[in-house]
């Protein structure tokens, strides 16, 4: 007998999985129309360190983890037999991810080529805070280098390969800000910004969230 597919949306555990949790677009509550029941999701902050493949993403994952201890820092390629499920799902399971380390009071930043509108377009979209991106850049000619001293098995070396990669890595350098060259610094450098930026923002964020606790309280109540 086949396991039926979990539900995508996340759902009222009292009322079942067509009661679909709202989120409260002001405080970061989730509520059931159908028995008005409500929860309080911790709605941390999420990090996302994006950039074209050759980058510098999977380089910076160790570093990030010596300096951002109190982070969980993920390299999000470890769990890619997830996308034979789909690529939503797997975006979305890494954000569901991010929730759980945010129940135990983690920032979650992940490193991978994701986008914004991606990710904003998951279900466990609503159970996160703010999302921060930053990208990892370098030059057509270094990106190239680097894709091509890759082992043949990743077919990253053909040209074709290299020339889309290419393109989106100049699509992210005019969506995406900040912008960090990795051909103009080494990795611990590159994970040292990338660290102030995440700490900079982290306090930003905090400032918020002392604003809007009081108003949290009182709608859970009511």
């Amino acid at each position: 007998m086949t396991a039926p597919r979990p539900p995508d949306e996340i759902f009222c555990m009292t009322c079942g999985p067509a009661a679909v949790l709202e989120r409260d677009p002001r405080v970061p509550v989730l509520r059931c129309a159908r028995c008005g029941d409500s929860q309080r999701v911790p709605a941390l902050p999420l990090f996302v360190v994006t950039g074209a493949s050759g980058a510098g993403k999977s380089t910076v994952t160790g570093p990030l983890r010596r300096l951002l201890p109190d982070c969980a820092v993920f390299e999000v390629d470890l769990t890619l037999q997830v996308a034979a499920l789909g690529w939503e799902t797997w975006r979305d399971t890494w954000l569901r991810v991010a929730h759980t380390e945010a129940l135990s009071g983690r920032v979650t930043v992940l490193c991978g080529s994701l986008l914004p509108d991606q990710l904003d377009a998951v279900p466990a979209r609503k159970l996160l805070g703010p999302i921060h991106f930053c990208d990892l850049d370098c030059p057509d000619d270094v990106l190239a280098a680097r894709l091509r001293a890759r082992p043949s098995w990743r077919f990253s070396s053909l040209q074709a390969a290299i020339a889309e990669h290419q393109r989106f890595a100049g699509w992210l350098r005019t969506h995406i800000q900040p912008c960090f060259d990795t051909s103009m610094l080494t990795p611990a450098e590159t994970a040292a910004q990338i660290a102030t930026w995440v700490r900079h923002h982290l306090g930003e964020d905090r400032a918020h969230d002392d604003a809007v606790t009081c108003l949290a309280g009182r709608r859970m109540l009511g």
